[in-house]
């Protein structure tokens, strides 16, 4: 599992694909990804908090765009209101989204909650306009450990505009938010 607070790796261009990509960033026949997520842990339990990032595909902001951006929170929070997820904070900035949540029993795991959202949120933005894949493949995700304090998580994703300097108060960020209580 990676951790979120990095920065999103920059997508790449076809003149720099990586020597085991072809163009469109598929990996070369025989080549295999490794994986990033814990084998053998169930990602479907409600009974954690996950710190997730997911960034953007194109090089570059593209929720800078006030319609795609509000689209995407909206389908969030749709997402969350149709008990998807349990969505305790999340953070859509100009190149990636973070978010803490917990999946709903019944309603799949976390990687397939994430893919389902990145589908549906990048024909929404074809249907804006925008052309090409919206998010990177994978994304960073951190399992919180019972001690975590959660509400320090949703604090450090709501906080993530003004360690940018986009905004001087977390409040004033118009695309984040706390839908759901935190657990604990």
């Amino acid at each position: 599992s990676r951790s979120g607070g990095r920065p999103c790796p920059p997508s790449r261009p076809e003149s720099k694909l990586l020597s085991n990509e072809s163009p469109g960033g598929s990996p070369i026949p025989g080549w295999r990804r490794k994986p990033i997520r814990l084998q053998g842990f169930d990602y479907s339990d409600p009974n954690y908090v996950y710190s997730v990032s997911l960034c953007a595909r194109q090089p570059l902001q593209p929720f800078s765009d006030k319609s795609l951006a509000g689209m995407v929170v909206e389908a969030l929070l749709f997402r969350a209101g149709e008990n998807h997820s349990r969505v305790y904070a999340y953070c859509l900035m100009p190149d990636h989204l973070h978010l803490a949540l917990s999946p709903v029993v019944g309603k799949g795991s976390l990687p397939s909650l994430t893919q389902g959202f990145k589908s549906y949120t990048t024909r929404m933005a074809w249907k804006l306009g925008h052309r090409g894949i919206l998010w990177q493949r994978s994304y960073y995700d951190h399992i919180a450990r019972r001690e975590e304090d959660v509400t320090a998580i949703c604090q450090y994703i709501l906080a993530n505009p003004v360690r940018k300097s986009l905004v001087d108060d977390p409040a004033k960020w118009p695309w984040s938010g706390m839908p759901d209580p935190a657990p604990g």
